[in-house]
């Protein structure tokens, strides 16, 4: 569009103007010219001029009121227009989304679902209205359920959560999402999102137990490898050679780390299958943590590393799952040992605190780089400074770390810089 075009009725109007100008200026000149107005009533000109002048100015603020009601009308009539657009598009996303969304009210009860929500919920959306929400739900536990409660209730924004929701005859898994809003009308409102992801959920559950199977097939036949190696070394050292033997014991070096490695593999699996009971017994914290720092004793010779041990002399026992605890000492321990230089110092201490088990594991080693501290707890992740440094490891520990003190009901936090080191801390309960 030319600039002519853009701006048409200002130059109109202008062109207007000016020729009334002229008219009413021309008028006057001429009346000045040929009037003779020495015989003129003077207040009664005066009087009529200024009633001209009146007369114009009103009409001029008449025309320029007039002019915006009709711009304030045809400004509400394409808002209007605008909001019942929106709303008609809002209406059409909302209903034919494939995601199933769920406006919930202040309290949890159903306002309105989508066609996506009914088919995942498997009644229509009438039968969706007025429900309680959290009835739907379940969780891992009681107590994520009540985290969930408790933010939507505060008003805490919820991303991609991982529920069940029930059927009448089946469940489906899916991801959970919360987002609060307030209406026209000033009323608290959700929007509530639920992605399924039961086929994804199948194919992870299928993998799982495919690795708890296969590891439970690889224990027999690395058992068996380790047990004719030993004998190897037991019954004929004095015929074998040194080479005969340094084989031996890199074979034996061998079976000890893929045994290792399918440990790690099955107890992943029995987290993600959910097949790990826990079981309650007492355990004594110093014979505990002995153990798990002899079993590294090779190690710390060879790197010649200084270990400090810190225990907290008024508590020797507490009640919990002595086979996740010691995995969870084992793995912090032997990352700590592994990532330290030559000469460094590692500390194994623990604490108590009311009614909760303070354990922290610290080293001077290498440290995990900044930018990939988000990661340290996922599956198969190893920092890239240790792929540098220490080729061997699988990323598995970790992860196991996080899930063993999950299944206790504490929590696992951390601090690191690169090349200063890490400080891992677990708080569990003193009795489950």
């Amino acid at each position: 569009m030319s600039w002519f075009e853009e701006n048409k009725q200002t130059l109109i109007a202008l062109v207007e103007g000016i020729i009334v100008f002229l008219i009413l200026f021309g008028l006057i000149v001429a009346a000045a010219t040929f009037y003779d107005f020495s015989q003129t009533n003077i207040p009664v000109l005066t009087f009529i001029l200024a009633l001209v002048c009146a007369v114009f100015l009103a009409k001029s603020v008449y025309d320029i009121e007039i002019d915006k009601v009709r711009i304030k009308k045809k400004g509400e009539q394409l808002a209007n227009k605008l909001v019942a657009s929106s709303q008609q598009l809002f209406l059409e996303v909302y209903n034919n989304s494939p995601v199933a969304y769920l406006i919930v009210g202040e309290y949890g009860d159903i306002v309105s679902a989508n066609t996506a929500a009914a088919r995942l919920f498997g009644v229509s959306t009438e039968h969706l209205v007025k429900r309680d929400l959290f009835s739907f739900m379940e969780t891992a536990n009681e107590e994520h359920q009540s985290i969930l409660k408790h933010k939507f209730t505060e008003g805490i924004t919820v991303s991609d959560e991982e529920v069940k929701i029930s059927r009448e005859q089946d469940f489906s898994w899916t991801t959970f999402s919360i987002f609060q809003f307030s209406s026209t009308d000033g009323k608290k409102l959700t929007l509530v999102t639920f992605v399924d992801i039961t086929k994804q959920k199948e194919i992870d559950i299928a993998k799982s137990e495919f690795v708890s199977l296969a590891s439970h097939q690889l224990r027999t036949p690395i058992s068996g490898m380790r047990w004719s190696a030993e004998l190897l070394l037991m019954d004929g050292v004095e015929s074998l050679t040194k080479q005969q033997k340094r084989y031996i014991d890199r074979l034996l070096s061998s079976i000890q780390r893929m045994s290792g490695l399918v440990d790690d593999f099955l107890q992943v699996s029995r987290f993600e299958l959910g097949t790990r009971v826990v079981k309650e017994e007492s355990v004594v914290l110093r014979d505990l943590f002995d153990d798990v720092v002899a079993e590294q004793v090779e190690k710390i010779s060879v790197k010649h590393l200084h270990i400090n041990k810190e225990y907290d002399d008024s508590i020797t026992q507490i009640s919990t799952d002595q086979a996740l605890l010691r995995m969870i000492v084992t793995n912090l321990y032997v990352n700590a040992v592994k990532y330290s230089r030559v000469g460094g110092d590692v500390t194994l201490a623990y604490r108590k605190n009311g009614e909760e088990l303070i354990i922290e594991v610290r080293d001077t080693g290498m440290g995990i780089p900044l930018g990939e501290q988000p990661r340290v707890f996922s599956k198969i992740f190893r920092a890239s400074n240790a792929v540098r440094e220490v080729p061997d490891g699988t990323g598995l520990g970790l992860y196991i770390v996080q899930k063993a003190v999950q299944t206790l009901q504490g929590r696992v936090t951390f601090l690191s810089a690169e090349n200063m080191g890490t400080t891992f801390t677990v708080v569990i309960p003193t009795s489950l």
